[in-house]
Parts: structure tokens; sequence; C-alpha cells
């Protein structure tokens, strides 16, 4: 009643937002609207991607990361590529793509499949590639593969794109750590036994090692491997295009049952799709 009197607010006050408990907040933008809407216009993309891939490089080197925490951050990651492919122009100077591709060999299975999610949109990049080019890249990808037997589509679809962006040190890489026999193994349809689509797999594998015989320094060594092999002589001048749709890798663009990583956790509240108005900037979309 005393307007003059001193007061405070206790030190253990906190304010419930209803609507946003429990949701996901990084670099200003709730991620469960944004993979619902990722069309819309950010305010800051260059600083909402280099808060989402801190936030997607710190959880892929947690020992536990929370899964559903990870997914969501993922496919956010893969949202933002596919909405605004002009963003992984600024990628590969953010020095985020060795800790990506390192995380292909960590012993927590749901991370080498993220990993491989988002180098597979990276690959779409010619910027992106070829820094991949100067890194470690196919190893651990190969890593990955082994690990994550049900995404060797994508990694494969990866390494058709790389190989078509010429990039001589890729091809080199891949003679290294005898990437091409391991290709040929999966062409005769050992590993893919965990695929919807082994035939469009198969059609990317046989695409890639086309790829990679038309580079002009180790082409003959690709070569030289290739005509050894009987199941190449099967393969190499069917017509694979028809095997190769977009829905063989559309369902990753939002993940599988993504909608359920989307909730407010242990929250009763749900956001609606629909942004809440708001008056500060930390709300906004972007």
């Amino acid at each position: 009643e005393n307007p003059d009197a001193n007061w405070k607010l206790p030190d253990d006050f906190t304010v419930a937002f209803g609507e946003v408990q429990g949701e996901l907040l990084v670099g200003g933008v709730f991620l469960r609207i944004f993979i619902a809407q990722p069309a819309w216009v950010l305010r800051k993309p260059r600083e909402f991607l280099i808060a989402l891939l801190e936030k997607f490089t710190e959880l892929l080197e947690k020992n536990n990361a929370h899964g559903e925490t990870l997914e969501t951050v993922t496919t956010a990651t893969v949202c933002l590529f596919s909405a605004q492919p002009q963003l992984m122009d600024q990628v590969p100077p953010l020095g985020h793509l060795p800790k990506i591709l390192q995380a292909m060999s960590h012993k927590n299975n749901a991370v080498p499949k993220c990993a491989i999610r988002v180098i597979h949109i990276l690959t779409d990049n010619e910027l992106c590639v070829r820094s991949m080019a100067s890194l470690d890249t196919i190893a651990p990808l190969i890593s990955g593969m082994k690990k994550r037997s049900d995404m060797i589509g994508f990694a494969c679809e990866a390494l058709n794109r790389m190989f078509q962006k010429e990039q001589t040190e890729l091809v080199a890489q891949a003679l290294k750590v005898d990437l091409v026999p391991y290709l040929l193994r999966l062409l005769e349809g050992q590993g893919l036994e965990n695929l919807e689509s082994p035939a469009a797999t198969k059609a990317q594998i046989v695409k890639a090692l086309k790829s990679m015989t038309r580079s002009l320094q180790y082409g003959e060594q690709v070569n030289e491997i290739l005509t050894r092999s009987s199941v190449w002589s099967a393969f190499k001048d069917q017509k694979h295009d028809l095997f190769i749709s977009e829905s063989q890798t559309a369902g990753y663009l939002t993940g599988p049952g993504v909608a359920g990583y989307l909730t407010a956790g242990s929250s009763s509240t749900v956001m609606p799709i629909v942004p809440p108005l708001v008056d500060h900037e930390a709300g906004d979309l972007g």
C-alpha cells in the first residue's frame, strides 16, 4: 500500500510462459515452428545458421545427447538448407564440417545418422563439397554407413553428388580407403537389407562409380578395379535413372515421425503452428 516502500522479487522467482515452456529455442527461433514453416522469412538468417550449427555440433559431441533434441535440431538444419540453399555457401568458413564428419564414428548410433543427414544436404553445394575434398571425408562416411545401414541410401546419394562435382582429392581418398570395393559389395546387395528402395541406392552407386572413372588423375585406377568385378559388368550398361525418384530421400527432410518431436516435452501445453504475437525480438521467428 505504501508507494515509497522498497520491494524486490524473490531470488527463485521465474516467469512461466505457458506457450513456450518446453519448446526448443535456438538463435531466437522456435524450432518446432520453423520446421513446420521453413519457408518463413528469417529476420537474421546468418545468425540463426551459426546458432543452429553450434547447437548441432555441440549435440554431436556429447556422449548421451537427448534423442528428441538431436533429432529436432538435425531436422531444423536440413529444413534451413532446403529452404535457403544459398546459406550453405557460408558453412565451410564457419568450421563445423570437420566436427560433423568426425561424428560419423560416434559410439551413439543416433549421432552418425544425424551427421549423414546433414552431410547429405550439404553435398548439394559446390563450396561445401570443395571443402570436404580438403578434409578427411570418405573414411568417416564409410564408418557412418557401416554403423547405420539404414542410412546407406542417403550416404550413396551424397557420394554420387560429391563425385559429380569432380573434386580429384575425393577420388584419391576413395581409393585410399577402398571405397570402390565396398560400393561393389553393396551393388551385389550386401548390406542393403534395411533399405526401402535398394534399386534406387544401387542406381546412385553406379552413377557415383561412373563419375569416379572420369577423374583425369585417378579414373584409370578406378577402372582397373571395376573391370575385375563381375557385378560391375552386370550393372554398368543398365539405365538406372528410372530407379531414382524424389521420394527416395524426401522423408528425411522432416524426419520420420517428426511430429512427435515437436511437442513441448513433458509440458501439457503445445505451441500453435501460427507463431504467437510478441513484442520482443527473441520471440520472433528469426
